[in-house]
């Protein structure tokens, strides 16, 4: 008898000290994935504020690339790959690349760096925070990233062309999704090309001081918004929902 209640003691025991761990898990020291991802938000978040204060416009990014001579091309594809990893918005480096070197060579080296940019945020937001975002998927939020995965490249094509999606912002949320680089890269490209072109076409319009270029450029700018418009509205009625 006394055997037998010193094991109904001692599985008592067990059992409050697994649940006081259990209990204890969430509130104590964050894991190793969890604090990666609080380094990501904090970065992001750093960044944001960062681009508020230092206040870039076009005229800024003109002086900054204008007195680079024969190295002018590589500083406007590295200086634009920094600046959008930086959050710095693409379409303003689009105009001020138009303005410098024209309208096709311009948006030429602004989609080259801006690609290569949001390609170094993806790895920064892969490494950061998809380990624990993988881990909390639940619901609806895992239809979407089923979804966003399996489409791929059309997924982030779709994405680069809704405008109320922050370009800058969603390279790192891609990271944190199961999209392969490969197919971040190849949307990016093809996603970005036209609002670049046309915003590329609006400086070297506006620099020339041909305003006839520069209305048809900025007509094809709000063409593109009308038509992210309407993509977002059929990309909302066709979102994928979970199972009830």
């Amino acid at each position: 008898m006394r055997a037998e209640i010193r094991r109904a003691l001692l599985a008592v025991r067990g059992g409050s000290t697994a649940l006081r761990g259990a209990l204890r898990r969430p509130w104590g020291r964050p894991s190793g994935a969890a604090l990666r991802f609080m380094i990501l938000v904090g970065l992001v978040a750093a960044l944001f504020v960062a681009t508020l204060v230092a206040g870039l416009d076009k005229d800024a990014l003109l002086n900054a690339a204008g007195g680079n001579g024969l190295f002018a091309p590589a500083a406007a594809v590295i200086g634009s790959a920094l600046l959008v990893a930086a959050l710095v918005p693409r379409t303003l480096l689009a105009l001020a690349g138009g303005a410098l070197f024209g309208t096709v060579l311009g948006a030429v080296y602004v989609l080259v760096g801006v690609t290569t940019g949001a390609a170094l945020a993806f790895c920064v937001g892969r490494l950061l925070g998809r380990s624990f975002v993988s881990t909390r998927l639940r619901g609806r939020v895992a239809v979407v990233e089923a979804a966003v995965a399996r489409r791929g490249v059309w997924a982030v094509v779709v994405c680069r062309l809704i405008p109320i999606v922050p370009f800058a912002l969603s390279n790192y949320a891609f990271g944190t999704t199961s999209v392969r680089p490969r197919q971040m890269i190849t949307g990016t490209m093809l996603g970005a090309l036209p609002a670049t072109v046309a915003y590329a076409a609006l400086g070297s319009a506006t620099m020339q001081g041909d305003w006839l270029g520069a209305k048809v450029a900025g007509g094809c700018v709000l063409a593109l918004g009308a038509c992210g418009v309407i993509g977002t509205y059929f990309v909302w009625r066709r979102r994928p929902r979970a199972a009830a």
